[in-house]
């Protein structure tokens, strides 16, 4: 009688041993989860901080062309201005024909009006946040088309794609890693939550879409 209790003890301490593994493994088996999806968003959060980083490269780059573009545009310019100022005055010197007068007036008029320079934006398409997004070059496209800048803009935005200024988008990349780190958002974020995001950082006021009226 003795043996038989103490194997029965004996069974009820492996019985409860074995419910103590049990529960810590499940309690384990929680934990790895945990680590595994904060992990998760923490590899989200560095994507999104590397398209970030990307774009702002971009940007930089763009804007130096826009500077160059300018320099050009501004020397050619002064060039033709001389070269205007010199033809005047010899034709003003040399002839008394008001024809040839007005034809040299004509072919050194000053141009009709002046041409954008500096205007480069993110752009974010319909596949949204972190893969699809580029750098817009506004003024180049309106100078090439010679188009206002904000019927580019419009245009731009007709097929499809958001608009941010340089500063809009860095508010927008901040508070889009906030979320992802908060588990309250996940990649990719597609256009629509984009809209949905900016329009709800309306207390950030630079946290916006552009909008062409």
């Amino acid at each position: 009688m003795a043996t038989l209790k103490i194997s029965h003890s004996y069974l009820e301490d492996l019985r409860s041993e074995g419910k103590a593994l049990i529960e810590g493994a499940s309690a384990l088996n929680g934990l790895f989860d945990k680590e595994e999806a904060r992990l998760k968003r923490e590899d989200e959060a560095s994507t999104l901080r590397a398209a970030y980083r990307t774009v702002l490269e971009r940007l930089e780059r763009a804007k130096w062309s826009e500077s160059c573009a300018c320099y050009g545009d501004s020397r050619a310019k002064l060039i033709f201005s001389f070269t205007g100022l010199a033809a005047k005055i010899i034709v003003a010197a040399t002839t008394e024909s008001e024809r040839t007068r007005n034809i040299v007036n004509t072919v050194f008029a000053p141009e009709g009006h002046k041409k954008p320079f500096g205007t480069v934006m993110v752009c974010v398409g319909p596949e949204g946040l972190p893969d699809d997004v580029r750098v817009a070059f506004i003024s180049q496209l309106a100078r090439e088309s010679n188009r206002p800048q904000i019927e580019i803009m419009s245009k731009v935005q007709d097929n499809g794609y958001l608009l941010f200024s340089e500063e809009a988008f860095s508010l927008l990349i901040e508070s889009l890693i906030d979320a992802v780190r908060g588990g309250k958002l996940h990649l990719p974020v597609s256009r629509d939550k984009l809209v949905e995001i900016a329009a709800l950082g309306k207390p950030k006021s630079a946290i916006k879409v552009i909008e062409v009226k």
